[in-house]
């Protein structure tokens, strides 16, 4: 298996791309389309990164971050900033 990479992200089309494009470059990715199924998943799967969107329904990505940042403080977090208008 390759290096880990979670991606929380609730535009399941982008996720399902960037899993695409990071899978074939031989990374090992999961998608959650909410903070909290992020949260959960890293009950069973350990990460080296984390693709975070910041606009998720219910918990925001920044409320996400810092549970992330609480559970593993040594796990890459590369945020999705929102888009401009």
């Amino acid at each position: 298996m390759g290096y880990g990479v979670l991606i929380i992200e609730d535009e399941a089309i982008l996720a399902k791309n960037i899993k695409l494009f990071l899978g074939r470059a031989g990374y090992d990715v999961k998608i959650a389309e909410t903070a909290e199924d992020g949260l959960a998943q890293l009950e069973v799967f350990k990460p080296e990164a984390v693709l975070l969107d910041f606009n998720l329904p219910a918990m925001s990505g920044l409320q996400c971050l810092e549970s992330l940042r609480a559970i593993d403080s040594t796990m890459g977090v590369f945020p999705r900033p929102p888009a401009r208008m």
